[in-house]
C-alpha cells in the first residue's frame, strides 16, 4: 500500500476514545516509525525453503541463525497521532533457530515515548527484514529505506524491579484500520543486525515489543477485509494471511550503561578530565556541593567509608550515614552509594552480616538508590554467592594483566561463570587500567580484549580502577586514555 493509500485511509477510518496524555517525545537515534505485527500464516506458491545459515551482527553480538518459516507481518503505524514516516516498508519476520550459546543472557535498560523498563533478554528467536506487500501480485523487492533489520530477543522483567503497568487506549491506525489498543506486557527487544556487510542505519535504534490486545474501554473498528497480502524481501516473494494482532513494537534505544572511574583528577573540580574522556559516573564523597556541581548526565557514585577487614568493623558510624546520607536522600545526581572496598569473609566471619546491615541502614535513608561493593575474588570457594543480597550491585575486580603471566582472559571469563553460578542479580565490572608490584598496565589492544570479555556478561555497566593510583595517573598514559575514551563512547 503506497502513502498516499495509507494517508486516505488513515483520514477516513475516524474512531473516538478516551483522552490521551501528550507522548513523550520519541528518544533521538531510535528508528522513525513504530510497527504492529501480525501472526500470519503462509500459503499459496511460491512456499519458503528455510534458510540453514544466515550469519548477522549488530550491538548484542554475532549469530548465525536458522532461517525456519514466516512468524510475522510488521506494518508501519501511526501511534497517537504522530504520523508515519515511510509507508511503504514493512517488516517480515521469520522465525530463526540460533546456536543455544549465540547470545548470553543480559540485563539492558532501554527506553522510549512510554517511559524507561529494565530488561532481562536472552536469545534471539525472530528476524526481522524489511519487506515490500501488494494487495494483487509479487511486488518488486522493497526501494531503499532508512530501515533496518532486526533480531528480536525474548525478554521479562527484571525481578528487583517494578512490575510493568499495563498502556492504556494506544490510538493507532496502519493499513487494515484505526484501533485503540492496550499494551499488557513487553515481549521482545529488536536490536538493529547487518547480514550483508552494508552496515547499521541506526546503530542505537531498538523496537521494544509490547503484547497489544483490544483496548475495552474504547470503541474500535473491525479490521479490514484485505488481509491476504504479496510480499518480497531479500528472503524471496511470499503470500501471508495476516491472523491477528499480536506485538506493537515502539521505537526505542538503549540506556547507556554506567561508565564509571575510580579517584579523582588534578583539575579543579577533581572531575574536568574524568568528564571529557567520557565517564559517566563520579567517584565523589557525600559532600551535596560536589555532587551538585556534576554536569549534565553525571552522576556520583558515593563513598560512604570503608570496612576494615583487621577490627571487622565500620570505619564510619551509622550515626555519621544517618547524617550524610540524609543531606543527599532523593538527589538525582546520586547514582550509587559505594559501601566498601573488599570486605574479606575470611578475615572477618561477620562481613557480610555487617554489609547487609549497612546497605540496610543506607536504603532506609534513600530508598529510590541501590548499594554497591566490590568483592574480592577468594577461592576455593566462589566468592560471590554469600553476598548475594546484601547489597544491589556487586563491584567485580579480576584483574586479568599481571607482570608475570601477562593478560590472562580466562580470569574473567572464569568470573563471569562465579558470577553466574552465585546467580548474581546485578553486577558491574572493575576494569583494570593501573599498575603496581604484581599487575602492570594493559597495553591499548589489551585493555579492548579486557572489554570484549566483559561485554560478554550481563554486566550492567563498569567502573575503572583507576584514574589516580600509588602516584601514576591515566593522564600519564595517553594512549590508554584514548582507548578508555573509545570504550565510554561505543
Amino acid at each position: 500500500m503506497g502513502i498516499t493509500a495509507f494517508a486516505l485511509l488513515a483520514l477516513a477510518v475516524f474512531v473516538s476514545g478516551p483522552t490521551r496524555a501528550a507522548p513523550a517525545p520519541r528518544p533521538p537515534g531510535a528508528p522513525d516509525d513504530p510497527f504492529l505485527c501480525y501472526r500470519v500464516r503462509a500459503f499459496g506458491m511460491p512456499r519458503f525453503t528455510p534458510i540453514p545459515a544466515v550469519p548477522v551482527a549488530g550491538p548484542l553480538g554475532p549469530l548465525t541463525a536458522h532461517v525456519t518459516r514466516p512468524m510475522w507481518l510488521c506494518n508501519p503505524a501511526d501511534v497517537n497521532a504522530r504520523r508515519v514516516v515511510d509507508a511503504a516498508t514493512a517488516l517480515e519476520g521469520y522465525r530463526i533457530q540460533p546456536p543455544m550459546a549465540a547470545v548470553p543472557q543480559r540485563t539492558l535498560q532501554v527506553t522510549n515515548e512510554f517511559g524507561p523498563l529494565r530488561t532481562e533478554i536472552g536469545r534471539p528467536d525472530d528476524l526481522l527484514v524489511p519487506t515490500a506487500e501488494s494487495l494483487d501480485s509479487d511486488p518488486p523487492l522493497p526501494a531503499a529505506s532508512d530501515v533496518d533489520r532486526y533480531a528480536c530477543h525474548r525478554l521479562r522483567l527484571v525481578t528487583d524491579g517494578p512490575p510493568f503497568a499495563h498502556i492504556e487506549g494506544v490510538r493507532l491506525t496502519d493499513q487494515f484500520g484505526t484501533r485503540y489498543l492496550d499494551l499488557t506486557t513487553p515481549r521482545h527487544l529488536c536490536a538493529p543486525v547487518s547480514n550483508d556487510g552494508a552496515g547499521i542505519k541506526h546503530l542505537s535504534g531498538y523496537f521494544l515489543c509490547y503484547r497489544a490486545q483490544l483496548s475495552l474501554a474504547a470503541p474500535h473498528a473491525a479490521l479490514g477485509p484485505a488481509r491476504q497480502l504479496h510480499t518480497n524481501n531479500e528472503f524471496g516473494p511470499g503470500r501471508l494471511a495476516a491472523i491477528r494482532q499480536a506485538e506493537l513494537c515502539v521505537p526505542s534505544v538503549r540506556t547507556p550503561a554506567p561508565r564509571g572511574c575510580f579517584s579523582r583528577d588534578s583539575s579543579p573540580t577533581g572531575f574536568d578530565a574524568i568528564v571529557a574522556a567520557g565517564f559517566t559516573v563520579i567517584d565523589t564523597g557525600t559532600d551535596p556541593g560536589v555532587v551538585n556541581a556534576l554536569p549534565a548526565g553525571r552522576r556520583a557514585l558515593v563513598w560512604l567509608g570503608n570496612y576494615d577487614n583487621t577490627t571487622c568493623t565500620w570505619e564510619r558510624s551509622d550515626d555519621w550515614v544517618v547524617a550524610n546520607v540524609g543531606l543527599l536522600a532523593g538527589n538525582p545526581k546520586v547514582e550509587a552509594y559505594n559501601l566498601a572496598d573488599e570486605p574479606r569473609l575470611w578475615q572477618c566471619p561477620s562481613a557480610v552480616r555487617d554489609l547487609a546491615a549497612r546497605s540496610a541502614l543506607v536504603k532506609s535513608l534513600d530508598p529510590g538508590r541501590p548499594t554497591f561493593a566490590v568483592i574480592q575474588p577468594h577461592f576455593p570457594e566462589n566468592p560471590y554467592a554469600p553476598y548475594v543480597g546484601t547489597v544491589d550491585i556487586i563491584g567485580v575486580d579480576r584483574y586479568p594483566c599481571s607482570w608475570a603471566a601477562g593478560c590472562v582472559y580466562a580470569k574473567i571469563d572464569e568470573t563471569i561463570g562465579l558470577l553466574e553460578a552465585a546467580k548474581v542479580p546485578r553486577y558491574w565490572a572493575v576494569v583494570q587500567a593501573f599498575a603496581d608490584s604484581y599487575y602492570r598496565w594493559p597495553t591499548v589492544e589489551e585493555l579492548h580484549e579486557e572489554f570484549r570479555h566483559w561485554r560478554a556478561s550481563r554486566m550492567e555497566g563498569y567502573v575503572v580502577f583507576s584514574w589516580a593510583y600509588l602516584g601514576d595517573s591515566l593522564a600519564n598514559h595517553p594512549d590508554v586514555l584514548s582507548a578508555l575514551t573509545a570504550e565510554n563512547g561505543s
